[in-house]
């Protein structure tokens, strides 16, 4: 394999992410290579079941979510729909994966493996318990949509981070440099003009993990054997924290 190869520069990437980062992100991007084929063949008017999409998918009706008893950690690693939207659905995915890979590497590097992935997960649980919760309310079986995505971890990840250093900007194209305490607040606004319920939900566990963080809870203790204990480093805390940088340029 050449050096200069895309495979091997991916593989030299994925190599240097953190533990927690790379499980993350290969089980998104394994689930969507499986998803991708048929959602572009449903772009071109090919309708094909989606067997997996309802099976991987949170159902909005708890009575077959019962059923189901996979969907409320599958949900959030599944990713892209069909149709005319399955190109919007690859820009969507393309963009959590960004913000997840940014602010899960900070994160992670910073916090620990075990946090990062209690985070996802337990954001991912959480969204789906309030999104089973309004659905047994609901009875209206056209108000109980299938849920999937992962914007709703990804964004417990960004309103974690923001939760925790609210001040720390970032530059963005036109808008200059941005608190992330504003752009955390700009995500969970955006998303009232489509609401959904486990995006919501994973977005406030977001906030109460970084809380309970704050207040010497560790709500992701129970992961921290997966991925044994952080490494600690002989440089100052402020040299070793992502989060103690100066905020980018645009």
């Amino acid at each position: 394999m050449s050096a200069d190869s895309p495979a091997f520069r991916f593989q030299l990437w994925r190599a240097a992410l953190p533990p927690a980062l790379r499980l993350l992100l290969t089980a998104n991007l394994a689930l969507f290579a499986v998803v991708l084929p048929a959602a572009i063949l449903g772009a071109f008017g090919l309708t094909l079941p989606y067997t997996l999409l309802e099976y991987l998918a949170l159902p909005g009706d708890p009575g077959t979510a019962l059923f189901r008893p996979w969907t409320p950690l599958t949900y959030g690693f599944l990713n892209l729909v069909g149709g005319p939207s399955a190109i919007w659905g690859i820009i969507s995915f393309a963009f959590a994966m960004y913000w997840l890979n940014w602010l899960g590497r900070d994160y992670e590097e910073t916090y620990g493996g075990h946090r990062l992935f209690g985070l996802y997960l337990g954001s991912a649980l959480f969204g789906a318990a309030v999104a089973l919760a309004l659905g047994a309310l609901e009875t209206n079986p056209l108000f109980r949509p299938l849920y999937f995505g992962a914007w709703g971890p990804a964004t417990a990840v960004l309103v974690a981070v923001a939760t925790l250093h609210p001040m720390r900007g970032i530059g963005l194209f036109l808008l200059g440099v941005v608190q992330l305490r504003w752009i955390a607040v700009a995500f969970v606004v955006l998303s009232l003009f489509n609401p959904d319920a486990s995006f919501l939900g994973a977005a406030l566990f977001g906030f109460l993990f970084a809380k309970a963080q704050q207040n010497s809870v560790d709500l992701a203790a129970w992961a921290r054997p997966l991925f044994g204990r952080r490494r600690q480093r002989s440089a100052p805390a402020a040299s070793r924290n992502p989060f103690a940088r100066k905020p980018p340029t645009a």
